[in-house]
């Protein structure tokens, strides 16, 4: 008998994981500061021991750049009904970049990490203003 495919993580956790490294926190930890709560209770989140409050949320949403309803939705699809969130609309450089900085990229290794460390440093001092105006 065929083994299924694995399903892909689909609960809270996982999006939670996948948003705090979109808005490029290093650790979960870092994250937590910024959202003024204990990490370990993000960790709980992540874990999908607990899920956040509406009081969270409404702090976790300008932090990671998310709507409260896309997080509410995410959160408890149990007790909403409704279409899921939709993907945000990238901009056409995202996906370019996206492929320049794949491991299957043409472009050697040693040259997307300097890329890479170029953008970085680049887009850094614009994300602490984003961070600031989000949860201020």
């Amino acid at each position: 008998m065929p083994m299924a495919p694995p399903r892909p993580a689909t609960g809270f956790g996982a999006y939670l994981k996948e948003a705090i490294l979109a808005a490029r926190f290093p650790t979960p930890t870092h994250f937590a500061r910024a959202v003024g709560t204990d990490p370990s209770v993000v960790l709980r989140w992540l874990s999908e021991e607990q899920r956040p409050t509406i009081k969270s949320i409404e702090r976790i949403a300008p932090v990671l750049g998310r709507s409260i309803n896309e997080l509410v939705l995410a959160a408890y699809p149990d007790r909403l009904s409704g279409p899921a969130p939709a993907a945000p609309a990238t901009h056409p450089l995202v996906h370019e970049l996206g492929r320049f900085l794949a491991d299957d990229s043409p472009i050697p290794r040693a040259d997307r990490e300097a890329l890479e460390t170029v953008l970085d440093r680049m887009l850094d001092p614009y994300r602490r203003l984003l961070r600031r105006r989000k949860s201020g």
